[in-house]
């Protein structure tokens, strides 16, 4: 007899055989699509299961000799020589399928104006002290070509602040960028991976507390485009191996970044193109900013301008064990200029979550009252431990 469901005239039996057949031929079948996935993503780089890895970022300086100039960097150390903590960051990646969870907080002891952060610093908790949130966020990406982002994220301006700090080739910052342009904002963001072009923009608030007063303080809106013609270039192209099938090719990316909101003041404007060239291994970056502010939206505020440069090429030896790289760096506030030159070096251990650092920088401003120098300089040895 046949049973219910099944065609006319089937016996029970052969219909029985005809289910646990269809149901092995649609296990076999997912179980292709999920492996023929799992080799998609391996071949594209990308993870396809769930992934919990801690990420972990420590900076210990033996700061050599400093004579910091608040005005020119507000993040520079101390007066002096000196042992310190420069960084601790902590924090987890949580993925499932298109979704991820980046939850990153950071502790930074004061530097040279008595604080943890320079004023433009954003992701700071409400009870304040030296932990701040460096990245708290939630992103979808159902495919490369767009991401959704929501939280505590990087203003997407700047190549300087698009650079995580574990891998910057110079310890620290040029001076400009820390004066002028902020770090983490909170709020909304899209971006992708067009191929030859990639793009970001966010709506953020200017608030750089994360409590709740954001957009008491105003808004901003950033965005961020780069072209890639010749192949892939990335933030970091010093750490792209030897065996890198585009390690042989020249290579350029470049971007232009633009901004309007509220920084330190409201209405401000800001444009900032950059560059990156590789070629086996020499890399050369450069970035220059232009910021001015309105007054009330179409005048333009007189003495309002900020403008700022810096050049960095180096070269990358011994295997990708060690990096070099010197830095020329200028900056303008009104009619105020300032100079900067310095270099550094970053030798990888065997494991290159493993780094010694070595760099210094001298600075040139203004002159002050009565003719005194206003130059500024440090010299740093970093050691750094970098798990992501």
């Amino acid at each position: 007899m046949s049973q219910p469901g099944s065609p006319p005239g089937v016996p029970a039996s052969s219909a029985g055989r005809i289910r646990r057949a269809r149901v092995a031929a649609a296990a076999a079948l997912a179980g292709c699509l999920l492996s023929a996935r799992a080799l998609r993503a391996e071949d594209e780089g990308v993870e396809p299961a769930p992934t919990y890895p801690l990420s972990l970022l420590v900076q210990a300086d033996a700061v050599l000799a400093s004579a910091p100039a608040p005005f020119e960097s507000p993040d520079d150390p101390p007066a002096g020589a000196a042992l310190r903590l420069r960084r601790l960051r902590v924090g987890d990646d949580l993925r499932w399928g298109d979704i991820r969870l980046r939850a990153l907080f950071e502790a930074q002891p004061d530097d040279a104006a008595g604080a943890p952060y320079a004023p433009l610093a954003g992701g700071r908790l409400p009870v304040g002290g030296p932990v701040r949130a460096a990245d708290l966020y939630l992103s979808w990406a159902p495919v490369p070509a767009i991401h959704l982002d929501a939280g505590s994220l990087r203003v997407p301006f700047s190549l300087s602040r698009q650079t995580d700090e574990a891998d910057l080739r110079m310890l620290e910052r040029p001076g400009f960028v820390e004066a002028f342009l902020p770090d983490y904002r909170a709020g909304l963001a899209v971006g992708g991976d067009l191929g030859e072009l990639l793009y970001q923009a966010a709506i953020l608030s200017a608030d750089r507390t994360l409590d709740g007063h954001l957009f008491g303080d105003g808004a901003l809106v950033a965005g961020r485009l780069t072209a890639e013609p010749l192949g892939p270039v990335g933030l970091a192209p010093w750490r792209r191996a030897a065996s890198d099938p585009w390690y042989d090719w020249f290579r350029f990316a470049a971007s232009v970044s633009a901004l309007y909101g509220t920084l330190a003041e409201p209405r401000r404007l800001a444009i900032d193109p950059d560059f990156q060239a590789q070629w086996r291994w020499l890399v050369v970056s450069a970035e220059y900013l232009f910021s001015l502010r309105y007054r009330d939206g179409v005048t333009i505020e007189p003495g309002s301008y900020q403008q700022g440069a810096a050049v960095e090429p180096g070269a990358t030896l011994l295997g990708r064990r060690l990096d070099l790289v010197a830095r020329a760096d200028w900056q303008r506030v009104a009619a105020a200029n300032s100079w900067g030159a310095g270099a550094g070096l970053t030798a990888y251990a065997p494991d290159p979550r493993l780094r010694l650092g070595a760099g210094f920088e001298w600075r040139r401003g203004p002159t002050g009252a009565g003719g005194t120098d206003a130059g500024s300089y440090w010299a740093i040895l970093r050691l750094t431990i970098a798990l992501e």
